[in-house]
C-alpha cells in the first residue's frame, strides 16, 4: 500500500514541475517568433509592395505622413517596438517604423 502513496507523490511532484514548466515554455516560444528573420528591402515581395524599413524614405502616391507599420492593423504585434510580425509577410519580422503599399490604418 506504501508503494501506491509512493508513486501517487512521484506522480503529484512530476505535475507540479510541469506546471512550473509551462510559463518557460512561452518565453521559448516567444523568443522564437523574435528571432524570425528581418524582411530586406530587396525581397521580391517587399519590392512589390515598395516595402522600406524607414516610411520616411516611402517613394510612393500611397504613402502619407506619419503612417508606419506600428500603427498599421497588419502589423500583428503592436507591443514589439523595433521589429515585429507582419500578416503580409509570413515568417519575417518588419520595422516598426517601416511602410508598405498595403497599409492599413488600426482602428
Amino acid at each position: 500500500m506504501s508503494d501506491h502513496h509512493i508513486s501517487r507523490r512521484k506522480f503529484l511532484k512530476a505535475g507540479t514541475c510541469g506546471l512550473a514548466a509551462v510559463p518557460m515554455a512561452g518565453l521559448v516560444w516567444s523568443s522564437n517568433a523574435q528571432a524570425q528573420e528581418r524582411l530586406k528591402e530587396d525581397d521580391p515581395s517587399a519590392q512589390a509592395l515598395h516595402y522600406v524599413h524607414n516610411a520616411a524614405d516611402a517613394d510612393h502616391a500611397d504613402y502619407q505622413q506619419g503612417q508606419t507599420c506600428l500603427n498599421c492593423d497588419l502589423y500583428t504585434d503592436p507591443n514589439a517596438q523595433d521589429w515585429g510580425p507582419c500578416a503580409v509577410f509570413p515568417g519575417k519580422v518588419v520595422a516598426a517604423g517601416g511602410w508598405c503599399s498595403a497599409y492599413v490604418p488600426r482602428s
